[in-house]
Order: C-alpha cells, then structure tokens, then sequence
C-alpha cells in the first residue's frame, strides 16, 4: 500500500496537478475555470493575509478587469481537508518563502490601492521582521529584497499620497514617521514621501517603533527623525570661559564613563583618533534658535525653534542661560552619533552638583566607583581635554548661519547678560573645592585625570563650615525589604514645619541635638517629646501649633539609619511606581554620597532633585533640614522637592512630596524653625538710641 502511495505521488509531480480555481465560487455545483499548478507555485496558507486581499479585491472588479492566471495560491481555503496530503506528502509549503512575499506585494500592488493594502503590506514587514530577529531571513534574502527595491519597477512601498514607490532615487526621500511634530513641518515638501501602513492599533504602532523599525533600517528605509538635522540660528557673542571651562572639566569623567560603559564604541572612537574631539569648540552666543533642515533633499522648515545649548557638528553652541544638564545632554551627542544619552548627562550632572556643594575629589571618586560603577581610565590612555577655548572677544562671521532672520533687540541681549551674571550653576562658589580645578586653571582650562582613593579604605569626614565638606563613608547600613509595603501618597501634604539647624553647634554643646549618623544619612531621630501649646486663631495661612522646645529623645544611631535607608528605598519605590524606572535614580543607593538630595528624576530637559526625610512617629510634624540642603532648595526652586516618609506599622508607610519648599515656606505653608541650641538660655542684649 505504501509503495502505492509513493507510486501515485512521483507520477502526480511529473507535471502540475494541483487545480487552483481563478477565483472563488460560491456553490458546490457552479463551473469554475482555473489551471494546474506544481508544488512549488503554491503554499497551504499565508498569515499575512495578502493573498485573501487581493482576492477579495479582485472580487469586487467587473468581470472584464480580471485576468485570467489565479493570485490567491493558497490551498487551505480550497482543500481545507487536505493539509496532510498537501504538506505533508506532496511537498506543498506551509506558508510561502520570505523572500517571495516581495513578488506577493508586487502582484498586490497591481490590482489594490496603497490605502487598500496599507495593512497588508505591514502584515509582511512584520513577517520580514520575525524572520530577521529568528535567521529565517537569510543574509542574501536581505541583500535580494534591497536590491529590489531601489530598481524602479518594484513599487511596492504604500505613502500616505495614496501611491505606490520604491526607494530608487526618482522618487526623492522615502521614509517612515516616527516624530509627528517633524511629519507636520516637512509633510508639503515635494521631495518627501512618508510610508503608510493603514490605521493601527497601539499594539501595532509600539511594534513598528520596536521590531518593524529595524527591518526598515535593514532595508535602508530611514526614520524622519534619522535624516532630519538642527541647524543653528544665532545672534552675539558672549564670554566663552564659563561655559568652555565647564566641558573641559567635565571631559575626562565623560571618557571614563564612556570606555566604562560603552568600550565597543570607545574602542571605535578611539580608533579614529577622537577627531571630533579634538575639534570641538565651545561657542557662547546672546540669543540661540534653531530650525529642522533635511540636507538629503534641501527642505528646511520655516519654523524657528529657541532653545539654550545645541551641539551641530562638532561645535557646541550654549547660550550664559544654559544649565550644566543641558549642556551634558547636546554633549552626549558627540559620543553617540547624535543622539542624546540622558544616563550619561545624569552622571555628569551628579559629579557636577557635588562639586558644586563642595564634595571633596576623594568623595566624588568614591561615588563614581562605588555608586556608579564607572571604573578608572586605563593608565595608557590619553585624558580628553577641551584643545579649543574661544576667547570672549571672538566674533567669528564665517560661524553665522545663513539663515536670513530679524536682529533682535539689544535690550534682549543685557538682559540675557544681567541674568547670566547671576547663575549659580556653575563653577562652584569655591572652586577649590572641585575636583581637578587647580589643575585646569593653572593649565587654561584644560583637565587632568583625577585621583581615585582606594576602594577598601572607608573614608569619613566630619562638615566643616569654611572648607564646605560633608561626611562621607561607605558604610552602608544594610535593610530588610523581604514583606511588601503598602505605600500611600498624601497628596494633601499636610503642614510640615522645617527645623533648620547648625550642626556643629549642637552637636558640641547636648547630645540631644541633630546628629548625623556614621552611614552618613540624615533623618529625624526618634521618639520624640513635644511641649505643644494651643495657638488658637491661625497663623497665616495654615494652622500651626507654638512650641516653647523641642526636645529631642536621646537618639538610637543603629535604629536611625535603619529609618533613613528604610525611608529612602520607599521614597524610591513610590517615585518610580509614578514615573517609571527608567528615569528615577536613588543616589544613595549603594554608598552615601554627601550630596544634598537622594533621588535624582530626570528625562531630557526635565529634572527634579528630591531630598527624603523619614519618621516612624505619627505626631511628629517637623524634620531637620541641613544650611547646604536649604541653599540647594533655593538654588533648585521647582526642582526641588521633600518626601517626607512616615513608616506607619504593619508594612505601611505614607509619603508626602513638598515641591518647592522655600516657596511654601514663603506662602506660608510650611514654617522655617531656627532651633537654638541646649544650653544656651541667657543673651545680653544692648539697646542704643539714636542720637537726637
């Protein structure tokens, strides 16, 4: 019987046998003409449903636009109870080759409009896509569909005009949306075709940005955003060694983190000889714009967009505005092929933020290995150092843009130049302080590579008012988080009154007063006695209760660093259950890092600074807040925030955020407490009149 069978199939492929109608019919009885086909003409089925389209589009011709040759070749509608003898004994495909669905769409193209076949067609970029990540997508099948379509016959690409195109150059710049903003300034420019895949779920839109985009990169298809460029519309120069000092000073962590984190790239870099290093120039101007141009095809939008830094080519333009953030961000840039890497602008900022609150070169080292993981620079390698250093009175004309725009005010200009004076971001107050400076102001701004302590040695240093220093350790002290917290936001924020506090003085003269522990964490100690006395009407315009003292418990230094680690990991896990992990960064976590906040929120522009104060005591409305946190609120304004953390029992803890604390303070919201210190009761005092 088997030899039978075998008998039977060798003499059905000697030729076509298997019939495929021209087009369905609806009764069993009806005469339908169609042809024979071989094995290898048909498959049993097509999950991307192109062949069904064009058959049901054919369908809906009149009988005199058909041509008479089958396009839907799959058995499974015709035969459906005949998957074993197809498949499995005559040899018929499951589904068709990857390759072949190129002349699938080319056939589809011919009897459908691009609005009709929009969603096919991304039925079979995702096919293609599956195949490329699994390797059924063989190289040359790669090779075979980019050939193809750059030749001009295959159009087989649907755009949003509602016309068929393939990539060959007559038909100018095709490519896909992936910025809406940019689809809306270039979508009238002659020159530019966008792709259209059909009306898509969300599903479908996250795919296209996730596994489709890389076929389409693959095949040589761009992204808008890939072949769009800013060019730079400028006006005035100002003082470049502010700014340029920064980079300079912030080039050699930018190396280490680089050949850290990224040493395939570094090793690339490196290969060239940092040539794009080596020309970049730091350029200030008065007022910065830019605007979106397309060099492939000569379209520029009309739009002009300010901004404060912007990094074309290798010239860094920043405005006397621009904040140290910013400037990271456009840096980034130049090491990542033009695209902005925020993990590397946030470690930059961190180091630029501790030196600015006077954090010795020792503790940021510390930071940098123990927290960031960023290990040293190899002692072969070169240190980045910025060549290029402008000089203020430079007025460069060959650097002006084309760009033909109208002069702005100069009462602009002094009062862009007035509110520069007055930045406070950067250099430091003392510039001692920052790591590597003396170097670099002795050597016109140029950098050298910093010292690391060794990892083993603990280093603890006690604050100092004039030297500005804080304690640091690496003493970590460890917290159990095995049971799961229910953790509450107060939106309300009730009022919170603020105890700002000397340290030094308290500490020298009670051991009752704010202490800072050994794990260098700052938290409000625990229990508390409070004498509280009724105020009876309101005090502006929150209610607020008098207190002759505080006075604070003898505190237990083990149980509040427990409290303050505790507190901070909660502070943590409720940020990032509102904005996600990606963006959030506890600071703190693996190492203390002396800096004025813990957790460090940021994604492109937007940055936010939130300092953590924790209790385990319902009663208590006030926490202590140190001189640098205090000045660091001020300076930061709405990016920074407290959250104060009550750890209620039974695995519940409440979190309350306090977004600008100096101005609820100024509203009246919050109160400011100067707390005096134990001991010290009786003050002369000197009355002097004035002389008649």
């Amino acid at each position: 019987m088997a030899t039978s069978n075998q008998k039977i199939t060798e003499e059905l492929h000697s030729g076509p046998f298997i019939f495929v109608p021209y087009a369905s019919s609806s009764r069993l009885d009806d005469v339908v003409p169609g042809t024979f086909l071989s094995p290898e003409e048909v498959c049993w089925h097509d999950s991307t449903g192109s062949l069904d389209q064009m058959e049901e589009i054919r369908s809906q011709c009149s009988l005199t636009e058909v041509s008479y040759r089958p396009l839907n070749k799959t058995l499974s509608n015709i035969y459906p109870g005949l998957h074993h003898f197809f498949v499995g004994n005559c040899g018929v495909l499951e589904t068709p080759l990857l390759r072949s669905y190129l002349q699938i769409l080319l056939q589809l193209s011919t009897v459908a409009l691009p609005s009709q076949a929009a969603n096919a067609v991304f039925q079979v970029f995702l096919k293609w896509s599956d195949g490329l990540k699994s390797g059924l997508l063989r190289p040359e099948d790669v090779i075979y569909l980019k050939e193809c379509l750059m030749k001009l016959e295959f159009m087989v690409l649907p755009t949003e005009q509602d016309k068929w195109v393939s990539l060959h150059p007559s038909f100018g710049l095709v490519c896909w949306c992936d910025d809406r903003k940019l689809r809306k300034q270039f979508k009238h420019f002659d020159n530019i075709d966008f792709l259209y895949f059909g009306e898509l779920s969300e599903d479908e839109k996250q795919i296209l940005q996730t596994k489709v985009s890389i076929l389409m990169q693959t095949l040589g298809i761009p992204a808008l955003s890939e072949v769009v460029t800013r060019e730079a519309i400028y006006y005035g120069h100002a003082d470049c060694s502010f700014n340029a000092s920064l980079v300079g000073w912030a080039l050699p962590y930018a190396q280490r983190y680089f050949c850290s984190i990224h040493p395939d790239k570094y090793t690339q870099l490196k290969q060239s000889g940092f040539d794009i290093l080596n020309r970049l120039q730091v350029i200030v101007v008065e007022k910065l714009y830019y605007r979106n141009v397309i060099k492939s095809c000569g379209g520029a939008s009309k739009k002009r967009i300010e901004c404060s830094c912007l990094l074309q080519g290798d010239i860094l333009y920043t405005t006397q505005e621009s904040d140290s953030h910013a400037i990271f961000m456009e840096l980034s840039r130049l090491l990542f092929d033009g695209t902005p890497d925020l993990h590397l602008a946030n470690f930059l900022h961190m180091i630029t933020t501790m030196a600015e609150s006077g954090s010795t070169e020792e503790q940021t080292e510390f930071f940098i290995l123990n927290s960031q993981k960023v290990l040293k620079l190899p002692d072969e390698e070169s240190v980045w150092s910025l060549l290029s250093v402008p000089s203020s009175s430079k007025n460069d004309d060959s650097l002006q843009t084309s760009f033909d725009s109208t002069r702005i005010d100069e009462k602009c200009y002094s009062k862009s130049k007035k509110k520069a004076k007055n930045n406070p971001n950067w250099p430091p107050v003392d510039w001692k302080n920052a790591p590597g400076f003396c170097y670099a102001r002795a050597n016109g701004y140029k950098t050298q590579a910093t010292t690391a302590q060794p990892r083993s040695s603990p280093q603890k240093k006690k604050e100092d008012e004039h030297e500005g220093t804080v304690m640091q350790t690496d003493n970590v002290v460890p917290i159990s988080v095995d049971d799961d917290w229910t953790i509450e936001g107060d939106s309300a924020a009730a009022s919170t009154a603020l105890v700002l506090s000397d340290y030094d003085n308290l500490e020298d003269q009670s051991g009752h007063g704010h202490n800072q522990t050994d794990s260098g964490v700052d938290v409000a100690f625990d229990p508390v006695e409070l004498d509280i006395m009724s105020t009876g009407p309101e005090l502006g315009s929150s209610n607020f209760y008098k207190r002759d003292r505080l006075r604070i418990g003898t505190p237990n230094a083990t149980r509040t660093a427990q409290t303050g680690r505790l507190g901070e990991l909660l502070a943590f896990k409720y940020i990032t259950g509102k904005v996600g992990k990606t963006v959030v960064q506890w600071v703190n976590e693996d190492s203390e890092t002396g800096l004025p906040y813990d957790i460090f929120v940021g994604e492109g522009s937007s940055k936010e600074y939130i300092e953590v104060k924790s209790t385990t005591s319902r009663r208590k409305d006030w926490f202590h807040i140190s001189t640098r946190e205090w000045q660091f609120a001020m300076d930061q304004g709405d990016s920074f925030s407290i959250a104060h953390v009550i750890l209620l029992g039974n695995n519940v803890a409440r979190v309350s955020l306090f977004k600008n604390p100096v101005k609820l303070c100024q509203q009246g919201k919050l109160q400011l407490v100067c707390m005096m210190p134990v001991g010290q009761n009786e003050f002369s005092m000197v009355s002097q009149e004035a002389p008649s």
